[in-house]
């Protein structure tokens, strides 16, 4: 689909950014994992749901006078799954957020108070560990006609799709409605908000994971235990990193600006060896 490959894999910035605090900065590089997290554990109270707004929007709208039984009948279909709240239903979805800016004020105030920091990655590292692990790694849509125009390509396929059948029958439509919904839970993970979008958002995604008990992690959360799934960065056997592009630290904004320099270079330096280590102290200052 020409339109969602645009928004979604457009050119790629060199490098990839994580914020986040001290202990998990320490865990991540002893690690050599993220732990990716479910999106209702994340900050948009809208995940994946903007996405299924637009499609009960463009099926109610559709289809034009004329169109055919076939196509009245899977815009029926497709609406009234999206407004009973069923159309979005399936297996957990495993996340981590990632930013193509290396020094935000407002990532530092959303996820970076004071201990935070900014881990910055190459980005065909972090595509090459998705491809070896059967991860997705694409870019957030944040402009409402852009939103429109995804979803509408996505249902035109799915609606061009059904209308090979010469009649299709009720199961049909309903087969085709199911494989619509399910092919629009994976685009509408990297449908946002327009309002994050200073957070210049690209996401690590694994799509409909059921992963066994020992392959998860658990943790405690504001809102009680929070559950993860590791997403290898790096081999045990890793040679390093002798030269750029290479991973960096940018430290966040602290009434004693440079302090933990020394100690995040030291850290840091176990991934890209002695002396490679970049760690910088954010411009943003603190309030």
């Amino acid at each position: 689909m020409p339109v969602a490959a645009r928004l979604l894999y457009p050119e790629p910035p060199p490098m990839l950014y994580h914020y986040t605090n001290a202990a998990s900065l320490i865990s991540i590089i002893d690690s050599r994992h993220f732990w990716a997290g479910l999106p209702v554990q994340m900050n948009d109270a809208e995940e994946q749901i903007r996405a299924f707004h637009w499609l009960g929007t463009i099926a109610r709208d559709r289809p034009p006078a004329g169109a055919g039984a076939a196509a009245e009948s899977f815009a029926a279909r497709v609406a009234a799954e999206v407004y009973a709240g069923r159309a979005h239903e399936g297996s957990a979805p495993y996340l981590v957020s990632l930013s193509a800016d290396g020094d935000s004020l407002s990532q530092w105030r959303a996820y970076g108070s004071r201990g935070g920091v900014c881990l910055g990655l190459p980005f065909e590292l972090v595509r090459t560990a998705a491809e070896g692990q059967g991860w997705y790694l694409a870019k957030c849509v944040y402009d409402e006609d852009d939103m429109h125009l995804m979803v509408s390509e996505l249902y035109e396929r799915h609606l061009g799709l059904l209308g090979a059948r010469s009649e299709p029958s009720p199961e049909h439509i309903e087969e085709r409605a199911r494989l619509l919904f399910d092919e629009l839970r994976l685009y509408g993970l990297f449908i946002k908000n327009p309002s994050f979008h200073a957070e210049n958002e690209w996401r690590l995604l694994k799509f409909d994971a059921d992963p066994p008990g020992p392959e998860l992690r658990f943790a405690p959360g504001p809102d009680g235990v929070r559950v993860f799934l590791p997403f290898r960065l790096l081999p045990d056997e890793h040679p390093g990193f002798p030269e750029q592009p290479r991973p960096s630290v940018h430290i966040g904004p602290s009434p004693l600006p440079g302090i933990s320099e020394y100690a995040t270079t030291r850290l840091l330096e176990r991934w890209t060896g002695a002396g490679n280590a970049d760690v910088w102290t954010t411009r943003s200052s603190f309030r």
